[in-house]
């Protein structure tokens, strides 16, 4: 089975993501974790700093998700920035597992 899915970050004339593929076992909570991070590092500090309580969420949907045995696809989950339209941070899990 493919696990394929992606993290993202949008809005605030921004697109970024980190993405995976793995054939054999679904991401783990800490790969889930790093993806995060790694997405973080992508962008410039204002717009962490804007996004920091949605990356915060994200990081807290990835572990409970661990914590229940991972989570299925289809999952499509955004966490939004209060007070904008369309500045989010975006989990999609879209073939297989992920955050076991």
């Amino acid at each position: 089975m493919t696990h394929r899915g992606r993290i993202q970050a949008q809005g605030g004339g921004i697109e970024e993501s980190v993405s995976w593929c793995q054939n054999e076992t679904p991401p783990t909570k800490t790969e889930g974790l790093e993806m995060i991070n790694l997405l973080e590092n992508r962008l410039n500090p204002s717009e962490v700093k804007i996004r920091a309580k949605a990356f915060e969420k994200a990081r807290v949907f990835i572990k409970k998700a661990a914590d229940n045995g991972g989570v299925d696809a289809q999952v499509s989950k955004s966490f939004r920035v209060k007070a904008t339209k369309d500045i989010r941070i975006d989990i999609e899990v879209i073939t297989g597992r992920a955050f076991i």
